[in-house]
């Protein structure tokens, strides 16, 4: 197996209009001739994150399947204290830390230091839970979804401009919980270039907990004993101010809707003969990506003629080797979930959406989504207009 690393410029943050602060990251595995297609192996939030992981499951598609294989540090990737995010909790509960030592007369060595004050005070058995900030690596913050996605899609093109051959037909997305939903904002800013979305327990709509807002935490971490930090990460977006540029609004929450009908017709007319097979499964009992709402999505990819199929899987559905626990994720093994769906891929016969320089458009409320795709750098350019004032 051969591996390469490499370095390239970020597709632009066109909603705030925000340039990125570091180069984007990725990393593919190539068997010894030409590759049978490519692999997106997309993380999600969970120990998919981890470089072994990844890398043992890169190895794996190459191995077995004569496919390349391509894991991306996404913008934000690193939102978790084991991907590199920083923990620092709020100024108010890094002063009831400081009050709950005095009352309990616990000697404190650096009061500045909270983990330090948080390890004292679970030493005399304190129960406390404190609210914090998860600072991603690299300077970013969370967009959700619409520039990671387009993060693979710049790979894309870098990976054909230095002359990676493989099966341009045969184009798959493979994810877990937040890497399914990024496959399936793939298919859809680009939806004439993935043949197949492999898709484990992904939402359909971003939930509210992960886009930063002060009242909701998506990750809990233990500072000490049962001393907990109840983390929401740092968001690109606000609520507060309707004429921000960075106001999470009505129409940015429908494009990263991926099960909205209107625009899965749009993606399906743009697709042509050759639309993406979707491939998903998801446990029949799941808080992060309610049931429900995976069969509202394949029901509306059915009705529009997507080959589309889910599995719930149920407690009798748990083998111990591809499906372990019915939890979110399903503790899935995503080396067994690609070895299952994989048989039922499809190649592409058109060119791809970079080959072609086409631009694919989404109505929503008040603006119409614009990505442009581009066979030589910059691969991928999104823009914002508005559906009733030229100057908006």
């Amino acid at each position: 197996m051969r591996t390469v690393r490499r370095e390239i410029e970020g597709p632009f943050d066109f909603e705030p209009e925000r340039s990125r602060p570091s180069p984007l990251e990725y990393t593919a595995s190539f068997p010894a001739g030409p590759a049978l297609g490519l692999v997106f192996v997309i993380p999600g939030f969970g120990g998919d994150t981890n470089d072994g992981y990844a890398e043992a499951l890169r190895r794996h598609i190459v191995t077995k399947h004569e496919m390349a294989a391509v894991s991306v540090q996404y913008h934000c990737f690193g939102a978790r204290p084991e991907t590199g995010g920083r923990i620092q909790v709020d100024d108010r509960d890094r002063l009831m830390l400081l009050g709950l030592a005095h009352f309990a007369k616990t000697s404190l060595g650096d009061p500045n230091d909270v983990n330090d004050v948080a390890r004292r005070l679970a030493q005399t058995g304190i129960t406390a839970r404190v609210g914090a900030t998860i600072h991603p690596a690299r300077d970013e913050y969370q967009n959700f979804g619409v520039v990671q996605a387009m993060d693979h899609l710049a790979v894309l093109g870098d990976l054909l401009e230095q002359g990676a051959e493989f099966d341009t037909g045969r184009i798959v997305a493979l994810g877990s919980s937040h890497g399914g939903y990024i496959a399936h904002l793939i298919a859809k800013i680009a939806p004439r270039t993935l043949a197949m979305v492999i898709d484990n327990s992904s939402y359909t709509q971003p939930p509210m907990e992960y886009l930063g807002q002060p009242a909701s935490a998506d990750f809990i971490a233990p500072l000490a004993g049962d001393v907990m930090a109840f983390c929401r990460t740092k968001s690109g977006w606000t609520t507060d101010n309707r004429q921000a540029p960075d106001f999470y609004s009505r129409d940015r929450d429908l494009i990263r809707d991926v099960a909205y009908p209107p625009h899965l017709a749009a993606t399906r007319a743009e697709a042509g003969e050759d639309a993406t097979i979707f491939r998903m499964v998801n446990a029949a009992t799941d808080r992060i990506s309610p049931p429900h709402m995976k069969q509202r999505q394949v029901a509306a990819l059915q009705a529009l003629g997507f080959d589309g199929q889910l599995s719930l899987i149920e407690e009798e559905h748990l083998d111990g080797a591809v499906f372990k626990q019915l939890v979110h994720g399903l503790d899935a093994s995503l080396a067994g979930l690609f070895d299952m769906a994989i048989p039922e891929l499809q190649s592409r016969s058109g060119p791809h959406d970079g080959a072609l320089g086409v631009s694919v458009a989404y109505e929503c409320v008040d603006s119409i989504y614009r990505f442009t795709h581009n066979p030589t750098a910059p691969f991928i350019r999104g823009e914002v207009e508005s559906r009733f004032f030229a100057d908006a």
